[in-house]
């Protein structure tokens, strides 16, 4: 890949590549330059004053209409159809398919072609087939995360840096309780005349217990950043549009006053503001202090860094992490060499899945044995390869990003080595915080309702599945029934992956149906019952190794401890090549596993009455 390196003092528009480009000719570049450097600013007025056709694109539905009020630039969404045929358009990624025919496309924050392959499968993979009728692709990204796909095939990367570049502070912050951490943080950034920015990456478990003790320590207005799926329906198809909402869970102030000084003002005036979403959006003035909390899931680098850039005017002040993560574990030696790791795992992975492919050719003669081949997930490579047997790159790339953000939360010089890339230092000077917020008392009655919702869900997806015959010329053909479409919301999407996990496995309709109806409202539990059946039914190599070991190892008649258990499953797994387990996971799965009675005499026993 061909790489031209720019340097600029305030503005990207300083470098004046886009002179370079011939707007006839087909081109495909990718724009690194960091949030702030002026990428949008400087594009936008290049392509409108020139009168050149495009499309511009951006991930949120606020931003293209702050976008095309600050630059009178016309937009489209499903609401916003009427200037379609303008020469230069702002849109969002559902719409790229529509606007083929201006030849040109910009994608702003292309890094999420990749980072949010796992939950937008389907859209990014639209948009890939629709970018190879685009003559002419410029991506934009402060955080540029790419696949071996074709459609980053033979482009030329402009790497565009400051003179002198903005650098920022994260400080590492121990703490005892992680909702206390957050509340002492809070109170910590009032006493300095600061807005604290709480951000959780997504609707964490934690926000109900949070917003509570926000209130009790006296922070009545709080707003909470968040992003919207809106689905609308247009000749039977449906699209979908992400937007940011602001809402409001404390005093005064509603979410739509919020909302518009967001998107107008690029402020909030709240006491505290919680944030699910990382890019998109600024925040102005030096009147923040950004706080990063482990949600659901961990924030990745590009998260980190997208977050901490939103306070675009405001590169001096601290921003603080709360973690628990060690620095480095013993042993390791060291070495973690950013972004170059990227690379390295992405040739292994897909050297590992060419072989797979060629062994699969030897087995799979035809298109349905390479799906039933493919469905049971023999080997780790088959996740990556389609019936057509290509390999999917963006998955492969997806899998490396979540790799490099799982270690790096385990080991912080890992985290110290990938943010110092983007000129953020990452420092652990002892802060830690030891405030405990009141426990929540558990809430049964929402608990009901929330296992009611979910068995109403599992009945509309096991319905959906129903089949029906007909005839046609002498012979039976079976099809879904009509009229059984159903929304896909957060519990369908799980009850589909869980579904689809355990019936590659060999399991039965109606033994799926009985665990998701049983354990699909706990989600620790569901994980744990869905790694068991893998160890039992699985045909993986790894796998079946494991079994094997598992069964030599414990033996009916034995009566264990906890800590017997958990010494004998993680030797077992260190001798498989796998990660060891935490206490209380490995006595979890042991008791999935192998049939069990308690005994209490002093310890706990566990004596095994049956094994699988």
């Amino acid at each position: 890949m061909e790489c031209k390196k720019f340097t600029f003092k305030e503005k990207l528009s300083e470098t004046r590549f886009l002179d370079d480009l011939d707007f006839n000719e087909e081109f495909k570049i990718y724009v690194d330059c960091p949030t702030s450097g002026g990428k949008s600013y400087y594009i936008l007025n290049y392509l409108k004053e020139r009168e050149i056709k495009a499309v511009f694109v951006v991930d949120t539905i606020n931003l293209a209409k702050q976008l095309s009020a600050q630059y009178q630039i016309p937009y489209y969404t499903a609401d916003h159809k009427e200037d379609f045929n303008s020469s230069l358009i702002i849109t969002i990624q559902h719409h790229i398919p529509k606007f083929e025919s201006r030849e040109t496309v910009i994608i702003d924050e292309a890094h999420t072609l990749v980072t949010e392959f796992g939950w937008k499968r389907e859209v990014i993979e639209e948009v890939m087939i629709s970018l190879e009728y685009y003559k002419r692709i410029i991506f934009l990204s402060g955080t540029p995360v790419t696949s071996d796909d074709s459609i980053f095939k033979g482009m030329t990367m402009i790497k565009a840096v400051k003179e002198n570049p903005d650098k920022r502070d994260l400080r590492i912050v121990r703490y005892e309780d992680l909702g206390g951490g957050i509340i002492e943080l809070c109170s910590f950034a009032r006493k300095e005349k600061k807005i604290p920015v709480v951000s959780l990456l997504d609707k964490s478990s934690l926000l109900p217990k949070v917003l509570k003790a926000l209130k009790e320590v006296g922070f009545k207005r709080i707003a909470i950043i968040n992003s919207k799926t809106k689905i609308t329906r247009n000749k039977e198809k449906e699209e979908e549009e992400t937007g940011l909402v602001v809402e409001s869970f404390g005093e005064g102030d509603d979410g739509s006053c919020y909302l518009s000084q967001l998107i107008n003002q690029c402020r909030i005036d709240a006491d505290v503001i919680l944030t699910t979403y990382t890019q998109g959006y600024s925040l102005l003035g030096k009147d923040y202090l950004l706080i990063i909390a482990p949600g659901k899931n961990p924030h990745s680098f590009v998260n980190i860094v997208q977050m901490m850039n939103r306070f675009r005017e405001d590169t001096t002040t601290l921003s603080y992490i709360l973690t628990n993560a060690i620095i480095q574990k013993e042993g390791d030696k060291g070495i973690y060499n950013f972004p170059s790791i990227f690379d390295y795992l992405k040739t292994g992975i897909t050297r590992k899945t060419r072989q797979r492919i060629e062994e699969l050719n030897k087995v799979a003669k035809n298109t349905r044995t390479l799906k039933r081949q493919l469905k049971l997930l023999a080997n780790e490579c088959d996740q990556y390869i389609s019936i057509t047997r290509e390999i999917n790159h963006q998955s492969i790339a997806f899998k490396v990003f979540q790799l490099i953000n799982h270690v790096m939360h385990e080991q912080l010089y890992k985290m110290s080595n990938i943010l110092k890339y983007y000129n953020i230092g990452l420092y652990d000077d002892g802060y830690e915080t030891n405030f405990k917020t009141g426990k929540e008392k558990r809430n049964k009655k929402n608990e009901e309702i929330m296992k009611e919702e979910i068995l109403k869900e599992i009945d509309l997806f096991y319905k959906s599945r129903e089949t029906e015959s007909t005839m046609f010329m002498g012979k039976e053909f079976y099809h879904p029934k009509l009229g059984m479409k159903i929304e896909k919301n957060d519990i369908q999407n799980k009850i589909e992956d869980t579904y689809n996990e355990l019936s590659c496995l060999g399991m039965q309709d109606k033994e799926i149906r009985e665990l998701q109806e049983q354990h699909l409202h706990d989600t620790k539990r569901m994980n744990q019952i869905i790694k068991s059946q893998k160890i039992k039914l699985s045909t993986d190599p790894t796998l079946i190794i494991y079994r094997a070991l598992l069964l030599k190892e414990f033996q009916v008649g034995e009566k264990l401890k906890g800590e017997e258990i958990t010494e004998r499953m993680n030797k077992l797994l260190i001798k498989n090549g796998m990660e060891q387990m935490r206490h209380n996971n490995a006595v979890q799965l042991f008791k999935l596993l192998f049939t069990t009675k308690t005994h209490v005499n002093k310890h706990r026993f566990y004596e095994i009455l049956e094994t699988f």
